[in-house]
């Protein structure tokens, strides 16, 4: 590895004296970098067997699988005629070749015939031969013989005289040493050379939904179909409790979870895998893997894909409630150790870092960067009915066999993805995966998934019927253990070089539960939310923190931005005022004469340190807005007015200032580079020049401003604090200070509870799970998902896990194209309305950060806010402290059902919303024009 960091500095040295180009920061722990070059976008897939992705387009791509099938080239009536007849045994009738049929028989065709058929068998019943067979070993108590596709197995008496056992294969496809009997009620696992028996199961021949149940004395469940001729699912008896059940296959670590009260198996691979049509070796072997891993050589340049189902040893040992499974995966030098608990309404799946064991990485090279546990857990069939429940955004519904075969699978990073990864180009706008979780509802049974720990590096995938040469449906998390950056050298064109996080993985725990759900009726995504929510209220500390049932009206202001201004025909950057105190305090009054109330507002750049896009740790009012007094005033108004104002401390990236500085307390991409944050060309989408880029503020610092910032606020006797995007922006500092994502979710809870223990309330503009049992109300929840094309639904599921426990706002209802139909989808979802405003003109926002708040001006958008948010209270009244219990969407009518009983139907088209029988029209409420774009 230091050869290679040699390397890299002479080309990085050569680099310089042949282009101007400016190279990143040197990197600060440059011993925990690894590099590589990379010439794609993805790094290449190197084989373990194959790499899922990359296969499909591979030009030596296996063929799907197909059944093996046995070639019968004699006929009956050669046998008779040419073999000696020994016995009937189940059936069947056997013959032997004779010794000296080479000298006795004439016909050189049946000589030929015969130099592969040993032993021949014809059944009594059709007169038909079924199998021709050669001598395979033997032994002092029988003689083996298999047909070439191993599809028979026979054993003769060591004297040649006659057969004793005729077993045939349940399917090659299943298991090569799986046999069956001939009347079809014994199986017989045999090891590899067929002479010993490892396991028998026996079954009454009762078909129950088309299948076929086989068990043994030691807890052994092996299930056929009624045809025989397909294993479905194999397993033992583990554990369980009242509930629920845990299998294990000790040969494939396949795991079940059977569900009593819904009399359902859920099985980490899906039943009847292995018949797949549409998949090949590789799919099958990804879908019968209960743990993934990726490895990456930094030297070779490439990640390998690897798979418990071909590429590992499996080791299964029984623990109280559970079993360990440990995973050796030999090629890789890495043994995964997974310890499956079954625990009394869920199953745990839980890997422990530190119990990883990995070779010499300074020897082989092999890092382990990505491991996946139970990914095809409740996986659907083609024939299934239901749906993944997504928590992209607002959440999505991915139906089952959607059709959506040439769609992109999906690919969400939970809390986002690591923002010092800063791109070259501007990436498309998606919506963030807040809810560590996603649901799955199969017909009758529902499940809900949820990730406990590591949750800050995991990202959810989901695919359907037909994607990745599958037809099965599957949705799961992959989690990062190691991550990766990819930087130019030489320019946008030059060869883009990769490198690892090195060193020890930085997350300690891997934990993902499976909880069954129980309904009285069919499940549904409510059913998935409540779960959820019980979830976060019994189990992750979120406490219930609404304190009025009736809406609220979230409001953002914007109080100062930077502004180029000539002063003495010099151009100088100045502070601008957006919107002052004084201004403040009219258009909350003005909201207040329009019928507004419960008003909440977030007010950004409130102090000269957020205006200059220092570290904002002050809590001092920018004089540019009328300073202290003014302020002073708009918290006494405030105050006598139940409007709620949290001063907002944004500081995910700042400028030097404030005893924080860029070349110090910057976050450290892993290339080794100082993570700056660019705005993007609007018409090309390529990092613009014109503003200066803004460091990202490393996570070590978040402790030391939390204090300092709780510390002013209690100076100014200030209760109420919004910390911007540090709700949302997850993010770790790869440099000296080697804190993962992981580690600054700590960092970032340790910071929230600070301020809370100060008693100071959170407002959380945007919140991840991890926020949620910290703030007290949030805003900017969004409506909508991403809109990926694999997506069938939007579904309001953030809103139904939240609604009953924490007051929350939608996005900017000005900042949409279509107002009207945000405020119905924000009743339709329980959502409290929320508007951007400033106070000044929008044509002060030219050529300053803020320029994108073109549409916020208070005077154009007062009266409207003021009328939808009484539109608003008249028919959500009284609803803020009951959960959603029903939520349906049938065209362009919505159908909310709430725990109290009210139903609440929303008409998109006709603008008119129904409770409980009762019809409120948007128009008697919003007049029309109340809302101009000035």
């Amino acid at each position: 590895m230091k050869n290679w960091k040699k390397w890299a500095a002479g080309i990085c040295a050569l680099s310089l004296c042949m282009t101007a180009v400016s190279l990143p920061a040197a990197a600060e722990g440059e011993d925990d970098i690894a590099l590589i070059s990379d010439t794609s976008e993805d790094m290449p897939a190197a084989d373990g067997t194959a790499d899922a992705d990359t296969a499909d387009d591979s030009a030596e791509e296996e063929t799907t699988r197909s059944e093996s099938q046995e070639e019968i080239a004699i006929t009956a009536e050669q046998v008779t005629q040419y073999m000696q007849k020994k016995n009937s045994c189940d059936g069947i009738t056997f013959y032997y070749r004779p010794e000296d049929y080479e000298d006795t028989i004439s016909d050189e065709d049946v000589v030929d015939l015969l130099d592969d058929i040993e032993l021949a068998g014809i059944d009594d019943a059709t007169g038909e031969v079924v199998c021709t067979l050669e001598e395979d070993s033997d032994n002092s108590d029988f003689v083996v013989f298999l047909s070439p596709e191993s599809r028979w197995l026979v054993y003769m008496d060591p004297e040649y005289s006659k057969v004793t056992m005729v077993r045939q294969i349940v399917s090659s496809l299943d298991n090569e040493l799986l046999f069956r009997s001939r009347d079809n009620r014994t199986l017989e696992l045999y090891n590899k050379d067929y002479d010993e028996v490892e396991r028998s199961y026996t079954t009454d021949g009762t078909v129950k939904d088309g299948k076929v149940t086989y068990t043994n004395e030691d807890g052994w469940q092996v299930v056929l179909a009624d045809t025989y001729d397909a294993v479905i699912s194999s397993a033992r008896f583990v554990t369980e409790n009242d509930k629920l059940a845990l299998y294990v296959d000790d040969d494939t670590a396949v795991i079940g979870l059977y569900d009593k009260v819904k009399d359902k198996m859920w099985w980490s691979t899906p039943e009847n895998v292995g018949h797949d049509k549409t998949a090949t070796n590789t799919i099958v072997e990804d879908l019968s893997s209960s743990l993934k891993m990726v490895y990456g050589e930094p030297d070779a340049r490439s990640t390998t894909n690897m798979r418990s189902k071909g590429d590992a040893k499996i080791k299964v040992k029984d623990k109280s409630s559970g079993v360990k499974i440990t995973y050796s995966f030999k090629k890789a030098g890495i043994t995964v150790p997974v310890t499956y608990t079954l625990e009394d309404d869920y199953l745990e799946a839980k890997i422990d870092t530190a119990d990883i064991e990995e070779d010499d990485t300074s020897e082989t090279g092999k890092l382990t960067t990505s491991l996946s546990m139970l990914s095809s857990f409740g996986a659907a069939s083609s024939t299934d009915e239901g749906y993944f429940v997504i928590p992209d955004g607002s959440g999505a519904l991915i139906r089952f066999n959607n059709g959506k075969k040439t769609a992109k699978s999906y690919t969400g990073y939970v809390y986002g993805s690591d923002v010092t990864a800063v791109p070259l180009t501007e990436p498309a706008v998606t919506e963030q995966v807040s809810l560590p979780m996603y649901g799955i509802v199969n017909g009758d049974n529902a499940m809900m998934v949820v990730c406990t720990e590591g949750d800050s590096n995991a990202k959810l995938t989901a695919s359907v019927s037909g994607q990745s040469k599958s037809s099965f449906n599957v949705c799961g998390f992959d989690f990062t253990v190691r991550d990766s950056d990819t930087y130019y050298m030489s320019g946008d064109n030059g060869t883009a070089l990769t490198v690892f996080e090195d060193g020890d993985m930085k997350t300690d725990t891997l934990a993902v539960r499976y909880y069954p759900l129980e309904t009285e009726d069919t499940p549904d995504y409510t059913d998935v939310a409540a779960a959820y929510r019980n979830y976060l209220t019994e189990e992750a500390g979120v406490t219930n923190t609404v304190e009025n049932t009736d809406p609220s009206l979230y409001l953002n202001f914007y109080g100062g931005t930077k502004k180029e201004k000539s002063v003495l025909g010099i151009p100088v950057s100045m502070k601008t005022a957006l919107t002052s105190f004084q201004q403040a305090e009219e258009i909350l009054q003005n909201l207040s004469d329009g019928g507004a109330e419960n008003m909440k507002v977030q007010y950004y750049n409130w102090t000269n340190a957020g205006i200059s896009g220092k570290v904002d740790i002050k809590a001092k009012a920018a004089g540019c807005l009328g300073g202290n007094g003014d302020w002073n005033d708009l918290q006494s108004y405030a105050a006598s007015n139940g409007v709620t104002i949290y001063p907002v401390s944004e500081n995910e990236t700042f400028r030097s200032g404030s005893g924080f500085y860029t070349f110090q307390d910057t976050a450290v991409r892993i290339s080794g580079s100082y993570a700056r944050i660019y705005d993007y060309n609007l018409a090309y989408g390529t990092q613009s020049t014109v503003n200066k880029p803004l460091s990202l503020l490393s996570p070590s610092a978040f402790s030391e401003v939390a204090e300092k910032l709780t510390g002013s606020l209690q100076k100014k006797d200030l209760n109420t604090l919004s910390l911007g995007s540090l709700t949302t922006a997850l993010y770790g500092d790869y440099g000296k200070q080697a804190i993962s994502r992981d580690a600054a979710q700590q960092l970032l809870e340790d910071a929230y509870q600070q301020i809370t223990d100060a008693d100071i309330s959170l407002l959380a503009n945007g919140a991840n799970a991890y926020a949620l049992p910290y703030v007290q109300e949030i805003t900017d929840v969004p409506l909508q998902s991403s809109g990926f094309d694999v997506f069938d639904e939007d579904i309001p599921f953030y809103q139904m896990v939240m609604h009953g426990v924490k007051s929350y706002g939608t996005s900017a209802v000005n900042a949409s194209a279509t107002p009207e139909e945000t405020v119905l989808l924000a009743i339709a979802s329980g959502s409290s309305l929320h508007f951007d405003m400033i106070g000044e003109e929008t044509s002060t926002l030219k050529d300053t950060v803020l320029d994108g708040l073109y549409y916020a001006s208070a005077e154009s958008w007062t009266d409207y806010a003021a009328q939808s948010y009484a539109f608003s209270k008249a028919v959500l009244s009284g609803l803020g402290d009951q959960t959603i219990t029903g939520y349906e969407r049938k065209g362009d009518v919505i159908t909310t059902t709430y725990e109290n009983g009210t139903v609440v139907e929303t008409d998109l088209a006709k603008q008119i919303v129904t409770v409980d029988g009762t019809a409120y029209a948007m128009a008697d409420y919003v007049e029309e024009g109340s809302w101009n774009e000035a």
